[in-house]
């Protein structure tokens, strides 16, 4: 399958151009199966190394996103979860926060814009937003706020989304 092919026969391609870089690669095993639905549950919690990049973890949820899109499964039938906690709930900030917080912009604004795009909820563990002493109004608007990390993951694990460590 290559890129082009794929759009073409199917209509699906990268849902997220700008990030989550994807290859189609000839002869793949494991090929998701268009007519199905998937539900992941992607747990983020670790801080990229590079402040001023997006984050890694955050950037691999777009590669999920496109990798299932140009493999032909519909944007309908993608039920994915980004659950941020842990080193990096500071991702979630709204850019005036984040540069309050660390004197840098949020590099993962547009990330996060994108994959709510694409339909990916992003949800933040309220527990590390209080133990990071970061207000709930400091979050970004599109991003919801969970109970905690580890009761959306049990939650939507019993749901039967497939839970995903990053």
């Amino acid at each position: 399958m290559t890129p082009d092919s794929s759009a073409t026969e199917t209509g699906a391609g990268p849902s997220i151009a700008r990030f989550g870089a994807a290859h189609a690669v000839d002869g793949a095993a494991h090929l998701p199966d268009p007519a199905a639905h998937y539900r992941l549950i992607f747990s983020i919690s670790t801080a990229g190394s590079q402040k001023e990049m997006p984050n890694p973890s955050l950037n691999r949820v777009a590669r999920a996103v496109n990798l299932f899109r140009m493999s032909g499964v519909p944007a309908a039938h993608l039920h994915f979860v980004a659950v941020v906690h842990g080193d990096a709930t500071s991702v979630v900030l709204d850019d005036a926060s984040h540069l309050a917080y660390d004197g840098t912009p949020n590099p993962n604004i547009d990330l996060i814009a994108a994959l709510c795009e694409a339909n990916v909820e992003v949800t933040v563990c309220a527990q590390a937003l209080i133990a990071n002493r970061f207000a709930p109004g400091w979050v970004m608007p599109a991003v919801t706020h969970s109970l905690s990390a580890l009761t959306t993951l049990a939650v939507l694990q019993a749901a039967g989304y497939s839970l995903i460590p990053l």
